[in-house]
């Protein structure tokens, strides 16, 4: 679904329709996201569960460039609303966002690593992701073989 959104926001800019551009750039990217949610169990219904789903794979991976990613993709949504990039804006969000997409190709298709919960931002974070209670948070210092995915064997 990702690369056919992605797919579509190129028709779209082409067509010189920014914010349905926009949109479908944040699509793209939401429903890679999305996917891996599904792929490891996590909540995965909300426009801020989606943001969580990148930044626990941003730091699952070591990967800062994600947070990046998850932000110009995300500021493609606001544009929708809000009509604030130009065409060239667009575009590098759509060049990036299809960067992202082969990046969490790769990531959908690897084994969750091994995590630590490092601090709270991690337990509220994760509690988001495995849909538990606030008083059910893991503790700093829990370790989980699978990155905390709910679906993977040593979960």
């Amino acid at each position: 679904m990702g690369r056919r959104f992605l797919e579509q926001a190129g028709i779209e800019l082409d067509k010189g329709d920014r914010l349905q551009a926009s949109e479908k750039v944040w699509g793209a990217v939401a429903h890679s996201l999305k996917a891996i949610g599904i792929q490891r169990g996590w909540v995965h219904d909300s426009h801020a569960n989606v943001i969580a789903i990148g930044e626990h794979l941003a730091r699952e991976f070591e990967r800062d460039d994600f947070y990046d990613y998850v932000n110009t993709a995300e500021s493609m949504h606001v544009n929708f609303y809000e009509n604030l990039s130009e065409e060239d804006g667009v575009c590098r969000a759509l060049s990036r966002a299809a960067i992202f997409i082969a990046e969490l190709d790769k990531v959908r298709t690897s084994s969750p690593r091994v995590y630590t919960v490092r601090d709270v931002t991690d337990q509220r974070r994760l509690a988001r992701l495995l849909g538990l209670p606030r008083e059910e948070r893991p503790a700093i210092g829990q370790r989980s073989e699978v990155g905390f995915s709910k679906t993977q064997s040593g979960a």
